[in-house]
């Protein structure tokens, strides 16, 4: 099977904090990664590097065949196959829940605003917000927001989808529909990488789950073996205090 993200030895600093410490992780095209650990892991700054977002001191990181430190990688390219799903919805105030899914293919790739309408319509319909399509950020519940989120990110027609901590800033009541979305994701043959504290997403709908601490990986493997059967003293104390 064809890789779609090579992390090599990666390493980033802010000032004085190391928040990666050479890491490394490897993803299969179509393969449904979940990364899990404390806070201040260094899942999200993983996640960042993959996106270009942030820029590694020191490492490779290879998407879909791109070195995204090659100064000749292409910013378009990237875009067209990595979107990403911050833990904040990001979504315009200004726009209406269809503007804010049909406007970056439109910008961005070049898609006629015919078709990236009729996609971002379908999206929305695959979320459960077909309902919403005239409606305004303020006026849906974060929820709801976050699933326009997602429906925007699929509307890029990716190949990779990243996301971020996608229920950390919801209610607790809230959180079960975005879950829903992700899990139904997760049934597709896109490549998936996510940051989450949701266990049980992460048993569910994961091939592995990737577990780090103070900027590095300390154990991965199936959601069999992380939370069932490894004997990381780390990893068990971790999931004993959250399971």
């Amino acid at each position: 099977m064809a890789q779609a993200i090579a992390v090599e030895d990666i390493r980033k600093s802010f000032g004085a904090v190391e928040a990666l410490k050479g890491v490394s992780l490897y993803v299969d095209e179509g393969e449904k990664v979940v990364v899990i650990g404390p806070s201040g892991s260094g899942k999200s700054v993983l996640i960042r590097c993959i996106n270009g977002l942030e820029v590694p001191d020191a490492g490779t990181v290879v998407v879909e065949g791109m070195n995204l430190a090659d100064r000749k990688v292409n910013a378009r390219a990237l875009a067209r196959d990595v979107a990403m799903v911050f833990q904040s919805y990001n979504l315009y105030p200004h726009k209406t829940v269809l503007e804010n899914v049909t406007l970056a293919p439109v910008k961005v790739l070049k898609v006629p605003r015919e078709q990236a309408e009729r996609d971002g319509l379908a999206y929305l319909e695959r979320v459960g917000l077909e309902s919403k399509v005239d409606k305004y950020p303020d006026e849906l519940s974060g929820g709801q927001q976050q699933r326009v989120a997602i429906a925007r990110a699929l509307n890029m027609h990716p190949k990779i989808m990243l996301l971020d901590e996608p229920t950390s800033a919801l209610d607790p009541e809230m959180v079960q529909e975005v879950l829903d979305v992700i899990k139904s994701l997760a049934e597709t043959n896109m490549t998936i990488v996510m940051v989450t504290h949701e266990m049980g997403l992460a048993r569910e709908a994961a091939d592995k789950v990737v577990f780090m601490e103070n900027g590095l990986v300390v154990d991965e493997g199936t959601p069999r073996y992380l939370f069932d059967e490894t004997d990381n003293a780390r990893v068990k104390s971790f999931l004993s205090k959250i399971l």
